[in-house]
């Protein structure tokens, strides 16, 4: 069996993206994007000289979508009869 190819939904050429982009990314609101960060889905930091701009790392949401998609494919196996 092969290796599921990696999904990338950002190159690597930024390391960090704001809360507006990764919402635009996912297609999803904001306030998703917030929800996400505080529940630890997805890995954030606070910038600037008082620490309140939030910034989204690109790997964290590569890795978001990936574990979506696998998490997807479980629950859409088909189910095997019963016996």
């Amino acid at each position: 069996m092969t290796e599921p190819r990696e999904i990338r939904v950002i190159e690597q050429k930024k390391l960090l993206v704001s809360v507006r982009k990764a919402a635009q990314i996912l297609d999803v609101s904001e306030r998703v994007v917030y929800d996400l960060c505080y529940s630890d889905e997805l890995e954030s930091v606070k910038i600037g000289p008082k620490k309140w701009i939030r910034r989204i790392t690109c790997e964290s949401l590569n890795l978001y979508v990936e574990k979506a998609v696998r998490e997807s494919r479980i629950g859409h196996e088909p189910e095997k009869p019963h016996r």
